[in-house]
């Protein structure tokens, strides 16, 4: 998976974005792809449905932008996606991800959202 900075109208490429910025993306990350990964129904119907729909007409495509805006304690206020083609794993996605707290609050005057990118070539 590959970090990208936080986007708004004052953009920051990941080279010019402060390191703590660009260690808090990294974290969401982590912590987003853990969320994704954990041993529950509904982060397992959404591995499913990603690795059934691989490569196929309509399927999902091999990396996803996620959009993400955190609250100051570290939640995930909001996220957007581009659409999956497929409400279940949208809303699935959605539910995952907005699911818990980061652990740590963004740092001061961190630009939002964090554009993060995935791979969605995920084993079962």
């Amino acid at each position: 998976m590959k970090t990208a900075a936080a986007q708004s109208m004052d953009y920051r490429s990941p080279a010019a974005a402060p390191p703590s910025w660009t260690q808090f993306a990294k974290l969401v990350q982590y912590r987003f792809e853990s969320w994704i990964s954990d041993d529950e129904e509904i982060a397992n119907r959404f591995r499913a449905h990603v690795v059934e729909r691989a490569g196929k007409p309509g399927g999902l495509p091999p990396t996803l932008v996620v959009r993400a805006w955190l609250n100051p304690d570290g939640t995930v206020e909001k996220i957007a996606f581009p659409a999956l083609n497929d409400a279940r794993a949208e809303a699935d996605l959605r539910t995952i991800l907005m699911r818990g707290n980061v652990g740590e609050p963004p740092p001061p005057e961190m630009l939002q959202p964090l554009n993060l990118q995935f791979s969605l070539n995920l084993k079962k």
